[in-house]
């Protein structure tokens, strides 16, 4: 109950005021101690004494994304919806300058367009520093009017996204706004009729003649004219250069490609060649040991064949020898 929006607050832009805020900054608001402790049951009357405690603007900080006091009350303002009387007496504070920045932000967020205009633009006259706490808890300083021109000008401040805002040129088409006028145009106006001033003493002092100023307005225009024919062949060579220059890169790329191809190419041809090599000597090698193997063969029978003639020789000398032995004795001679 005490995170909604009050029963007969009107919607803003078409929806809850809250919603202008996003879910998840919202929800970490709602779960805040500040917001716990120091926005509960809070009023709009209250909540001027809030504001004047404040001792800087910011919206989120550290990693776990927590909200600063400025943002909570800003939620509140926009859960509380105050009357229109308030929020101008919040734009209107000359003494506390944080509740006239609580003030404009919330003008910002929920007020139109034509209002937004004509409440804060006033504000560009108010210099004071403003401490703001960025993203990583640190301080920095801002003027109140670079405030208020952040406001008018970016789509996000204290990463709340604004709603969209009516350019002031459309507005002053339609007649709902007057031309801006700055409080320095004044200043400016009167520094440029004392140097045309000081232009028109200088002119009378020197009193060129007629002669001499149409001299210089020629010799002035001969020179233009110089100059910029000048300018157009410092140009034209600039081109001339640059098509140089490109056509000599794409030259290079298609050299250095060839190149590439030519030599990837030859990488192909020698690997190619290299394994043929290799497969001839792969089989001449078989070949010769197959050679070798069948002449080892060969000369292994021949040997086993010379062999065996001479162990029959043996055999049919000893029997030889045996019959005569025997034919000497009257013995019958061996039979073979």
């Amino acid at each position: 109950m005490a995170n909604r929006t009050v029963v007969d607050a009107s919607t803003v832009k078409g929806t809850n005021p809250q919603f202008l805020i996003e879910k998840i900054i919202r929800q970490r608001i709602y779960d805040s101690k500040f917001w716990k402790e120091q926005c509960f049951a809070l009023s709009a009357e209250l909540l001027v004494d809030k504001g004047m405690d404040l001792r800087y603007i910011g919206g989120i900080y550290a990693g776990n994304i927590k909200p600063t006091p400025f943002l909570c009350l800003i939620l509140k303002m926009l859960q509380l919806q105050p009357e229109r009387d308030i929020v101008m007496e919040f734009i209107k504070q000359d003494d506390f300058k944080y509740i006239r920045a609580l003030g404009a932000l919330y003008l910002r967020m929920v007020f139109p367009s034509v209002d937004i205009y004509n409440y804060l633009e006033p504000l560009y006259n108010d210099f004071r520093k403003l401490r703001v706490m960025n993203n990583m808890g640190r301080f920095e300083l801002m003027h109140m009017d670079e405030f208020v021109d952040l406001l008018l000008r970016e789509d996000r401040v204290l990463d709340i996204q604004m709603p969209r805002l009516q350019k002031r040129d459309a507005l002053e088409e339609t007649g709902l706004l007057e031309l801006y006028k700055s409080a320095l145009d004044e200043d400016l106006d009167k520094i440029s009729e004392d140097e045309s001033e000081e232009d028109t003493k200088e002119r009378k002092k020197e009193r060129p003649s007629l002669i001499s100023r149409k001299r210089s307005r020629s010799r002035d225009r001969f020179r233009d004219r110089d100059d910029r024919r000048k300018e157009r062949e410092r140009s034209r060579e600039r081109r001339r250069s640059k098509s140089r220059d490109r056509d000599d890169r794409k030259d290079r790329d298609d050299r250095r490609g060839r190149e590439e191809k030519r030599d990837s190419r030859r990488d192909r041809d020698d690997r190619r060649e290299r394994d043929d090599r290799k497969d001839r000597d792969d089989r001449k090698d078989r070949d010769d040991r197959k050679d070798r193997g069948d002449r080892k063969e060969h000369d292994s029978k021949k040997d086993r064949d010379r062999g065996d003639r001479s162990k029959k020789d043996t055999l049919e000398r000893e029997i030889d020898e045996a019959n005569a032995q025997r034919a000497k004795l009257g013995l019958a001679p061996l039979q073979r």
